[in-house]
């Protein structure tokens, strides 16, 4: 039952970090708005909670491993493109 939980929630973070990447992309003034940064966050943080869960479930299953992987890899993107908002952000300000 877990991993079909797992695998119901999965999908559609890993759509929620691309469209994420997207807006980042194409119209980063979205991604700052109140509901922009709470689902950067919120995604962040169910990246984080369905990958820790992931190590619960049998590692010998291929199904598994490529979600874990796949879950995995767009949370980290997501986290890089926050820093480096982050970044560019406190940079632009600190410019006279």
């Amino acid at each position: 039952m877990l991993k079909n939980l797992l695998l119901i929630i999965s999908v559609p973070l890993v759509i929620v970090h691309l469209i994420i990447l997207y807006f980042w992309i194409v119209d980063w003034e979205k991604l700052v708005t109140e509901i922009g940064l709470l689902s950067w966050i919120g995604s962040i943080l169910l990246g984080i909670i369905v990958y820790f869960a992931h190590w619960k479930l049998n590692h010998s299953e291929k199904r598994i491993l490529v979600t874990k992987r796949i879950v995995f890899s767009s949370t980290l993107m997501t986290i890089f493109l926050s820093f480096l908002a982050i970044t560019i952000e406190f940079v632009t300000s600190s410019m006279p």
